[in-house]
């Protein structure tokens, strides 16, 4: 389990960086689907590891971060069937 816990919290660190890094040289729209898919299953991994840890500050950012991703998922879903 902890092998588990440690990789989901490394996997979701780089991911939650890979897209900030991505959006930030305008290679990912920040406002787009894919960049809010990675934030949400990178947020979703990285709670994992901090519950798993009693790290309850990271669980609350992370759980604010992984809702206004699945937010803005559904916003753009809901957007692109009305277009």
């Amino acid at each position: 389990m902890d092998l588990f816990v440690t990789l989901a919290g490394w996997v979701g660190a780089f991911g939650l960086l890979f897209a900030f890094v991505a959006s930030s040289l305008d290679k990912m729209d920040n406002l787009g689907t894919p960049y809010h898919l990675i934030n949400g299953f990178c947020s979703a991994l990285l709670i994992v590891n901090a519950t798993y840890n009693e790290a309850y500050p990271f669980v609350v950012i992370n759980m604010f971060w992984a809702m206004m991703s699945t937010y803005t998922i559904g916003k753009n879903v809901l957007a692109k069937k009305a277009a």
